[in-house]
């Protein structure tokens, strides 16, 4: 939403003049200045415009779009061939991935083209980095030797954000409980908050009544992140310790020193918190990881333990 702010029909007739006189003297400095453009001059080369890039493999029906530039337009089109390198590649063509089009073409007062890929995610590994080099087959007076023409895909493989997959029975293994309450794992349960998209509640998470928010951000499948906007009250300063420190509030937030990451594909989350009491200070710096699992399996640590 965008607020305006009003001014007074008095106001606005006393700053026309001034205003008018300002457009005047801007009106005439542009007339006086004449537009500089940058223009290269160098030699015609063509290349990949990186030398790596990192998709995200999630439907394989989605295509990627890799940039190929020249460095000057010309007055005809321009097919430029592009290999792949077997012996430098972990990815196999057509099981892996397929490429649309070995022969890109760059238009007639162009200077892009663009290699379309997809990959196909059923046949990546959760945890696989999958290479595949590439190389354009061009003219030698058209090869760049600073950037050569070569580049690197990697692919990754992705799973579309189900927040189902974060809700239920997890199992939680923390420093913090490590630590300070003698365990290493617990059984806790969590559902989804209604008042904020993506969130999920974590019900008693370290201490009886004391529930913790978690966002997931998956706006670069890449790189699916936790947030954790503000600090949350995590337990008391007596379950804790014993004792009643500060305003007897332990709080948690969300640590900066590593990144904090979900995996749909796997089901998990870990993340890395402080833990401090206001006016106190920093207990320490602690990570826990939640791994969602089946109710069956749930029942079964009720019932045996871990």
């Amino acid at each position: 939403m965008y607020y305006y702010t009003c001014i007074y029909m008095k106001k606005l007739t006393t700053l026309k003049p001034l205003l008018v006189a300002l457009g005047m003297l801007l009106l005439t400095a542009m007339v006086g200045c004449e537009t500089e453009h940058t223009t290269y001059d160098g030699a015609s080369c063509i290349m990949f415009s990186s030398e790596r890039h990192d998709l995200g493999v999630m439907d394989s029906e989605e295509w990627f779009e890799i940039p190929i530039t020249a460095t000057q337009a010309t007055d005809h089109d321009r097919n430029v061939g592009v290999e792949v390198i077997a012996a430098r590649s972990s990815a196999i063509y057509g099981m892996h991935y397929t490429i649309e089009s070995t022969t890109v073409t760059i238009p007639a007062g162009k200077t892009n083209g663009t290699l379309r890929i997809k990959g196909y995610p059923e046949a990546i590994g959760i945890s696989e980095m999958l290479g595949i080099t590439l190389n354009l087959v061009i003219e030698e007076e058209e090869i760049n030797e600073e950037h050569g023409t070569e580049t690197e895909i990697y692919l990754h493989k992705c799973c579309p954000l189900d927040m189902n997959t974060f809700t239920g029975y997890a199992v939680l293994t923390s420093t913090w409980t490590m630590q300070f309450m003698n365990t290493e794992s617990t059984l806790v349960k969590t559902h989804l908050d209604t008042t904020m998209p993506n969130t999920i509640v974590v019900e008693s998470m370290y201490y009886e009544g004391y529930d913790i928010r978690l966002t997931l951000n998956n706006d670069n499948r890449l790189e699916p992140l936790i947030e954790m906007p503000k600090a949350q009250v995590a337990g008391s300063t007596g379950e804790a310790f014993g004792t009643i420190y500060g305003n007897g509030k332990l709080m948690m937030v969300q640590s900066e020193e590593s990144a904090s990451y979900y995996s749909t594909c796997e089901g998990f989350l870990l993340q890395y918190v402080m833990m401090y009491v206001e006016e106190v200070g920093t207990v320490g710096n602690f990570a826990h990881v939640l791994e969602w699992i089946s109710d069956d399996e749930a029942e079964r640590i009720m019932r045996e333990g871990f």
